[in-house]
This record gives structure tokens, sequence and C-alpha cells, in this order.
């Protein structure tokens, strides 16, 4: 290369307005911001399938939960019926002893 056309170069890009380099730093910017848009969403992905597989631990959890207090309640309510008919018949029984 010539020192006339190395010459020649330079003031042909001295020349040039700063359109091509808008160009290129909104291209890059667009490169940029999309790579980012897509690592966010897959982010985001991940967050909401962990979240689901929580949920649904959770509500397994709360319906065994739901379950088996419901038997409790159940054998308290047999306990208490059974408890009840005890009394009735010693109420009964002291009630005939007294009369």
């Amino acid at each position: 290369m010539s020192p006339d056309s190395a010459l020649g170069i330079i003031n042909h890009a001295a020349r040039q307005d700063a359109t091509w380099h808008l160009i290129a730093l909104v291209a890059i910017g667009l490169v940029f911001a999309s790579i980012l848009f897509r690592w966010f969403t897959r982010r985001l992905e991940r967050v909401e399938t962990k979240m689901d597989q929580q949920n649904e631990e959770f509500v397994t959890h709360l319906k065994t939960a739901n379950r088996e207090m419901l038997e409790v309640i159940s054998s308290n309510q047999q306990t208490t019926n059974r408890a009840i008919t005890i009394m009735d018949r010693l109420e009964s029984k002291l009630d005939r002893h007294n009369a």
C-alpha cells in the first residue's frame, strides 16, 4: 500500500458521517438486547417451573394433612359420642338409685 493510497483511505474515512456508526451501534444494541431478553425469559421459565413444582408438593402435603385431621376429628367425635352414651347411662342409673 502506498502512502498516497493510505492517505486517500484516511481522507475518505474522515469524510464519512456518523450514520454508519449509529447503525452499527443500534444493531449491536439490538443483538445484545435480544440475548439479554432470551436469558431473562429462560430464567423466568425455570423459576415458574420450580414454583409449580413447589405448589404441587405443598398442595399434596395439605391434602394429606387435611385427610389426617379429618380422621382425628372423626375418631374424636366417636369417642365423644361414646362418652356421652356412658354419661347418659350413669345418669339414668344414678336417677334410678336415688329415686
